[in-house]
């Protein structure tokens, strides 16, 4: 697929039209240096794998705009400064909030590391979530392990000329069309919702609304990541009647709680991650997300059947565009909008009030690199240049990551909200005290 569309068209208007940028971080920790050609390889393959992307605008108005190759590969940014081994947490912070990326012009993604102290290596590779997700990210780094990188993209030159115009045209056609159909799709379920009375209300509680400090002193967001001893996570979720995912929604939950957001309707709404990424599938983007609701206190006593029973309904109506096929039908009638529009229609969507990607079991390709398997490795994101009163306003209040490898699962967390989110020390006494209630260790980084 080598138009912009889904979410990578998603991130793309929120960049453009509202400076909002959403950067990823996988992150490495290596025993020993590997050494700077080990990783000046990996740049290069993935400079010549699916990474290599930007924005080439329609000019035909209401076509897609497409992905082409970029033909760019970024310097590898090396720390001048040793760090403490204590200070990579604070240091990969940094990194992930100072990502420079601008990945419409081609420059969306950069391999950064820094030596510590008792001789590590730590390795960051940033990317923009508008040219891939997770998993796309895991087949980048597959093939660049193989040293069979390779794009299907086109080059500017290829979408130049006539071809690329009656391309535009038909794409024009055909997006027109696809308006049409959503149109439709939207305004039956909308009404089939509010028969039902299903349909979520478009406001927070007036706590949630309130600023009670204002913008330019409000708390930044919170970082946090915390290692668990696989064989822990595993068992403790199972001993609850669940899967690792639904403890990791559990744990997320009490956090919430124990945080004292309010919550709508007294329900708690987490958005999970669902990858639909299908073998040889080379979309930037190909995630998506389901929602559940939960009642009352989220915790061991109550155990986590009814959480996979929620997930496994979730997933169901999603496999059936049920629920979501609100959702599923908006890309192609928020093209046709204005920019004025889509900015109000934007601040005034309502988000979950968490939401978790579990990443699983991480695939050996993903954490070697020369000789050498990672011995610490996170995935996290965080979305950059929403001010606090949108974050309070919108949601979600906090996101979580998880991935499996080695002995270990690495949870990492991205605290939003600025009044219940914005302390770093609380929010991982938080974290601590909540996977403490579960029975669970705790590493943090």
């Amino acid at each position: 697929m080598s138009r912009v569309a889904g979410a990578d068209e998603s991130y793309l208007l929120a960049e453009s039209n509202f400076g909002l940028s959403a950067p990823i971080q996988y992150l490495w920790i290596y025993a020993t240096d590997p050494g700077a050609n080990a990783v000046k390889g990996l740049r290069d393959q993935l400079a010549a794998g699916v990474l290599d992307r930007r924005v080439v605008r329609a000019r035909v108005p209401l076509a897609r705009h497409r992905w082409v190759r970029a033909h760019q590969i970024p310097d590898v940014y090396t720390e001048a400064r040793v760090i403490g081994d204590d200070d990579v947490s604070d240091w990969a912070d940094t990194r992930l909030r100072m990502a420079d990326l601008e990945p419409a012009a081609g420059a969306g993604w950069r391999l950064e590391c820094a030596h510590t102290e008792s001789g590590r290596l730590v390795l960051s590779l940033l990317v923009s979530h508008m040219i891939t997700d997770g998993q796309g990210l895991y087949n980048a780094l597959a093939a660049a392990h193989a040293g069979t990188s390779t794009s299907t993209l086109p080059t500017a030159d290829d979408v130049r000329g006539w071809a690329g115009l009656r391309g535009d045209l038909a794409d024009s056609g055909s997006q027109v069309v696809e308006a049409a159909s959503a149109m439709r799709v939207v305004a039956k379920e909308l009404w089939r919702q509010r028969k039902r009375g299903g349909a979520a209300k478009p406001t927070r509680p007036a706590s949630m609304l309130a600023s009670p400090s204002a913008d330019d002193d409000a708390p930044d967001t919170t970082l946090a990541i915390v290692d668990i001893p696989k064989n822990e996570w595993i068992g403790t979720a199972k001993q609850h009647g669940g899967t690792p995912n639904g403890l990791l929604i559990a744990v997320l939950g009490g956090v919430v709680q124990r945080a004292g957001c309010p919550l709508t309707d007294d329900e708690m709404r987490i958005c999970i991650a669902v990858n639909r990424r299908e073998d040889g599938d080379d979309r930037a983007n190909a995630s998506g997300g389901v929602w559940i609701r939960i009642r009352d206190e989220i915790g061991p006593e109550r155990g986590l059947g009814e959480i996979r029973a929620l997930c496994k309904n979730a997933l169901r109506e999603y496999a059936t565009s049920g629920n979501d096929k609100v959702a599923d039908n908006l890309q192609p009638i928020v093209r046709l909008l204005p920019k004025k529009l889509i900015g109000k229609m934007m601040r005034s969507v309502v988000g979950p009030d968490a939401t978790v990607s579990n990443l699983g079991v991480a695939p050996a390709t993903s954490i070697e690199l020369g000789e050498l398997t990672a011995e610490s490795f996170a995935i996290r994101a965080i979305m950059v240049g929403h001010t606090a009163a949108d974050r309070r306003r919108q949601g979600p209040a906090i996101a979580a990551w998880a991935v499996e490898y080695g002995d270990k699962v690495t949870v990492t967390i991205f605290g939003i909200h600025p009044d219940y989110f914005g302390d770093t020390d609380s929010v991982r006494k938080q974290i601590s005290e909540e996977l403490t209630a579960w029975g669970l260790s705790a590493t943090f980084w």
